[in-house]
């Protein structure tokens, strides 16, 4: 395969100056030739889900906006790396989406990418504290986890489980020695 000057926009051809792609066979069909409406079909569910998941409700608007982009690079010869430009041209858009809005607020998703970002020290601690709540005497670890993880008062824990609140606090105390003692070896 030989490099022409679009190849950089993810285009290539052969040495008789025939279009090539990744996909040539599926897209091209029974004529000859590759189409926008054919690369549509094979790749537009699957750069919808994908959109999704990282721009939430933009993704609709995002995926129209990307295939209108697309098309120059289709009167050029057909394109070698669908995928890849499609999702170059959702990356620039959503930049210069990014420039003009501002600063927005956090979604799930965003959330999601910076906890699987966190440093692996700290992930290395997220599993030593899980071992230690999971070896943990079930009746601290369940007062444990109400009042850590479920931000519960020492009351609200003393209803739920029917148990004095004096008996609440005993347990807590018990559980934080446990856990610091754990922490020790």
């Amino acid at each position: 395969m030989i490099s022409t000057p679009g190849a950089s926009a993810g285009l290539a051809s052969t040495p008789g100056g025939e279009p090539v792609s990744d996909r040539s066979r599926e897209a091209r069909g029974s004529r000859g030739d590759t189409g926008l409406g054919d690369l549509y079909r094979l790749y537009s569910r699957w750069l919808t889900a994908r959109l999704r998941r990282r721009y939430g409700d933009e993704a609709d608007d995002l995926t129209q906006e990307a295939w209108v982009r697309m098309t120059p690079y289709m009167r050029e010869g057909a394109i070698a790396h669908p995928k890849a430009l499609l999702l170059r041209i959702v990356e620039n858009l959503a930049i210069d989406r990014s420039r003009r809005g501002g600063p927005r607020p956090l979604e799930q998703t965003d959330r999601a990418e910076i906890q699987q970002a966190v440093d692996p020290a700290s992930q290395i601690d997220e599993i030593l504290l899980k071992q230690i709540i999971f070896n943990m005497p079930p009746k601290l670890r369940t007062v444990f986890v109400l009042s850590r993880f479920a931000h519960l008062e020492y009351q609200e824990i003393a209803e739920r489980l029917n148990i004095p609140v004096t008996t609440v606090q005993w347990r807590m105390r018990k559980a934080l020695d446990y856990c610091a003692a754990q922490l020790r070896l």
